[in-house]
């Protein structure tokens, strides 16, 4: 067990001091940044500090009663003006950047007119304003019902077959999967495309034949294993920072962040899948490292392999139109495609809990089976230095007490 750990620490070491994995892993963190930051500037270039008038032909509304804002200085100025032709005046004078015109019968058609030079008003002017007529209309109505009328409606949706709701609050729920599928792939295959360069590299310098003196192949397997799976998680890691860190930066600027709510239940069972998914990858990276005699054949073989783990994005469209296509279901209890096509599916609709069970099962017995395999093959490998393994020496492997 101490071989074992002293492989992992040193896997773990010798990778997240390379140049390939800085970049790779500052990269997203400062991409969030880049994206982030543009989005600041880009809204707070939409936005107008300036204040919004109106002309109340109608003679509804009370200026006294404006919207209460969480925050004073976001809040929206409106003023009152008696007549189209003085508020056009200020308008022109770039005194307020746009004008609502009530006609003297908007209580019975609730047309209005809209005036502005340039811009049109941003969303959050206009939901501002909106609160401003709203409460002008409700004003004679209990205090708890105009609240109620203010805030609008808010609509839950329940799938009845897993219980799971989605509403505005909810919407991380359709994002954050597919946005996180491309960063667990992401790491993953960069952890894995490491397990497959290591075996095979080793065998090329024959250091390999000198460590397996000192403790087994399982161990050695093992030890490399692990310690890229602690790679990954590290990666994975400073993602997850890099994206949390980016929301709280983000949601004043954007209102369905603020409402945003932690899909734990999708968190949990993405962590369920990950770990024997990725055990699985690394066998099948062991497995074709030590059938293939040199690091360029096995890296053509395994980006052959790599698409099958990719098959669930390119079949995105279809995932979209019929997410309980048999195609797609075929997928999810794929132990290779399995981890992404749950992930995908999460995003776009329900998946029945027992289809959840049954993938997982799958998952984990195939790479039960996979890991018992590619110590085989590995060891099997180191025997044929300088030769494949063909297909039937590999079944012979397999086979063999």
């Amino acid at each position: 067990m101490r071989n074992l750990w002293i492989v992992a620490k040193y896997e773990y070491h010798r990778f997240v001091i390379r140049r390939g994995f800085l970049i790779s892993t500052l990269a997203v963190p400062l991409g969030m940044a880049v994206l982030i930051t543009v989005l600041i500037i880009y809204t707070e270039s939409k936005i107008s500090r300036l204040p919004v008038g109106y002309v109340d032909q109608a003679g509804f509304l009370n200026i006294d009663l404006q919207p209460v804002h969480p925050n004073p200085q976001d809040g929206l100025s409106i003023r009152a003006y008696p007549d189209e032709k003085t508020a056009m005046a200020a308008l022109e004078g770039g005194e307020i950047q746009a004008i609502f015109v009530f006609p003297p019968d908007y209580l019975k058609t609730l047309h209005t007119g809209l005036y502005y030079l340039e811009k049109p008003p941003s969303d959050i002017v206009w939901k501002q304003f909106d609160d401003f007529v709203r409460i002008n209309l409700t004003a004679s109505l209990p205090e708890s019902i105009r609240e109620r009328v203010i805030a609008g409606p808010k609509i839950t949706v329940i799938d009845i077959t897993s219980n799971r709701q989605f509403s505005e609050n909810s919407i991380i729920n359709v994002i954050l999967p597919f946005a996180a599928s491309f960063l667990f792939f992401y790491a993953t295959m960069s952890a894995t495309g490491y397990m497959l360069r290591v075996v095979t590299d080793e065998k090329e310098n024959r250091t390999i034949e000198i460590m397996v003196t000192s403790l087994t192949s399982q161990q050695l397997i093992s030890g490399k294993a692990l310690g890229l799976l602690a790679v990954a998680l590290t990666q994975l890691l400073v993602y997850l920072i890099a994206v949390v860190v980016g929301l709280k930066i983000a949601a004043p600027y954007v209102e369905i962040l603020r409402q945003a709510i932690v899909p734990w239940s999708y968190l949990g069972v993405m962590a369920l899948f990950f770990f024997p998914a990725y055990a699985l990858i690394a066998a099948v990276m062991i497995a074709v490292g030590g059938a293939m005699p040199e690091t360029q054949q096995g890296q053509q073989v395994a980006g052959l392999l790599n698409l099958i783990f990719l098959l669930p994005i390119f079949l995105l469209p279809l995932l979209f139109e019929n997410p309980s296509h048999p195609i797609i279901l075929l997928m999810t209890f794929f132990p290779s495609t399995a981890f992404l096509t749950i992930s995908l599916r999460w995003g776009v609709s329900t998946i029945p809990t027992w289809q959840l069970g049954l993938s997982w099962v799958i998952l984990v017995a195939t790479t039960t089976v996979m890991v018992w395999a590619a110590a085989r093959i590995f060891r099997a490998g180191m025997l044929h230095y300088g030769q494949p393994l063909n297909l039937k020496s590999l079944l012979a492997v397999l086979k063999e007490q």
